[in-house]
């Protein structure tokens, strides 16, 4: 039966206030009276009912930053004139809490070993010595937050607006979709086999003897496909079945299973894949499915097209040529689409050479790789040229993966000894605000400041500009408020222990 005790049984945590020998007093940042509160109300109450147990102020909720009504100092002020320890602390941030645990263990400890000590000495009792102030943490770096891959949205934007399309899907006669051969032939095998025929043999795929021929395609023997002809010289048709249209629309619950069937004629496993777990009611496996094939597209484009002059349209003259594809880099950058315009179709059978001045060839095939896969050796290039880059053309993810590749590599070039590493952190904080990589300048003032003494020593230090210098010097670790508690401690360790020997 479900009743209560008959006799009254403490908690645990009853018990636990029954012993308590250590007193502590939370104020939250947050209300300015919460610390008026405990010079006025809080501490005289504790000493009047508890006069043996020592007390330490907590600042809670620091996580507001710098917003806080009440301030370290101003906390730091309050128990000062109280005779208190302090810490600041934030459970949300886990900020402080060991330490705060530390400090109250120490406490008792020693307020316990005074007590015992106290009786043997008939001589009278001695003062208890100050406590060392106790040293904030420091405050985390900033982590380099990576932008989403765009990949997948640029190609849907581009397929909803085909301005650049080269093949035309003709459905049963009645409705023309178009596409974009690179795409398709990243993708897919079996559109890679078509392909080779498709542009006389120019594009080599992987596996050209199983390309199909003409005959083959206009026989009807090839499933999926009903005829296939040329649109003029810029867009090929492909004559299909009707539920082709699968592939390109939004497509509900009942159409799932006619999907299937068009992905196995069209040789897409994943889709089939992908599809099926809808079915089962695992679609949350379709996410990593699709990432892996996302990947994995991404890479086939690079190797089947990137810098391959057979299929490319444009060139671009930097030290040496570089060869492209307008549709890929209109889908991928705003500003290249708007660098070649209307021109595109124009232009379509001449290929376009651009001059690219002031940059060097090896970063900027590195752009140019980005555009294509998604990935960009950032490992291999110049940083800093590549984030300049990036910045011109709009690409804020590559100027992300370059940042995180900066902060590694400033990490790895400090690992033995900060103050003698070759390498100029300053410099790299000065270039960050330059080219507009926030992330980077953030991460570098902080890496700074937390090692304030060992760079005010170094001789690019005096090459800071004002307000730079301003920063860091307000938010160096350890902070200027914990350097004169350490000297007021040493000041005052000294007295005592001239007190001890008189």
């Amino acid at each position: 039966m479900n009743t209560f005790p008959t006799e009254y049984v403490p908690t645990v945590f009853e018990n636990y206030v029954a012993y308590d020998i250590v007193g502590g007093i939370a104020v939250s940042v947050e209300n300015r009276e919460s610390l008026a509160n405990v010079k006025s109300k809080w501490v005289p109450e504790l000493r009047h009912y508890r006069p043996d147990t020592p007390i330490v102020l907590v600042a809670c909720k620091i996580e507001k930053g710098p917003a806080n009504l009440v301030s370290y100092d101003e906390g730091s002020k309050v128990a000062d004139d109280l005779g208190l320890r302090y810490i600041e602390t934030s459970s949300r941030l886990l900020h402080g809490i060991k330490d705060g645990f530390d400090i109250v263990v120490r406490e008792a400890l020693q307020s316990k070993r005074t007590t015992t000590i106290q009786p043997w000495f008939s001589c009278g009792s001695i003062k208890q010595l100050p406590s060392p102030p106790v040293m904030p943490p420091a405050e985390k770096a900033p982590r380099i937050e990576v932008e989403t891959s765009r990949f997948v949205e640029d190609w849907l934007a581009m397929h909803e607006n085909p301005v650049h399309a080269d093949v035309a899907f003709v459905l049963s006669g009645q409705h023309n979709l178009d596409g974009h051969k690179i795409v398709l032939c990243s993708a897919s095998k079996y559109f890679r086999r078509i392909s080779g025929m498709m542009t006389s043999n120019k594009l080599k795929t992987t596996d050209s003897s199983s390309n199909f021929t003409v005959q083959d395609l206009n026989s009807g023997t090839v499933q999926g496909i009903i005829a296939v002809y040329n649109k003029g010289n810029s867009t090929d048709g492909i004559v299909g079945v009707p539920k082709l249209t699968n592939l390109y629309d939004e497509i509900d619950q009942e159409e799932i299973e006619d999907l299937i069937r068009v992905s196995d004629i069209f040789k897409l496993p994943k889709l089939v894949e992908i599809c099926q777990n809808c079915l089962t009611g695992q679609d949350y496996l379709n996410s990593s499915i699709g990432t892996s094939e996302n990947d994995e597209t991404n890479q086939k484009m690079k190797d089947l097209y990137f810098n391959k002059p057979e299929t490319a349209d444009v060139v671009f003259k930097v030290g040496g040529k570089i060869y492209c594809h307008k549709c890929v880099l209109s889908a991928r950058c705003k500003l290249m689409a708007a660098m070649f315009g209307n021109r595109f179709e124009k232009d379509e059978a001449i290929t376009s050479e651009v001059d690219i001045p002031a940059t060097s060839a090896e970063c900027f095939q590195a752009l140019l790789e980005y555009l294509y896969s998604d990935h960009a050796p950032t490992d291999e290039t110049d940083g800093f040229e590549l984030i300049c880059l990036a910045d011109e053309y709009g690409q804020h993810r590559l100027m992300n993966l370059c940042e995180l590749n900066v902060t590694k590599e400033i990490n790895r070039s400090v690992a033995t000894n900060i103050g003698k590493a070759e390498i100029d952190v300053i410099g790299h904080l000065q270039k960050a605000q330059k080219y507009n990589a926030e992330q980077l300048s953030s991460w570098c003032f902080h890496f700074i400041s937390t090692n304030y003494t060992a760079f005010q020593n170094r001789v690019e230090f005096s090459c800071l500009t004002e307000g730079n210098k301003i920063y860091i010097e307000e938010n160096q670790w350890p902070p200027i408020s914990y350097l004169r508690e350490v000297e007021e401690y040493k000041n005052k360790l000294k007295q005592k222990k001239r007190q001890m020997f008189i």
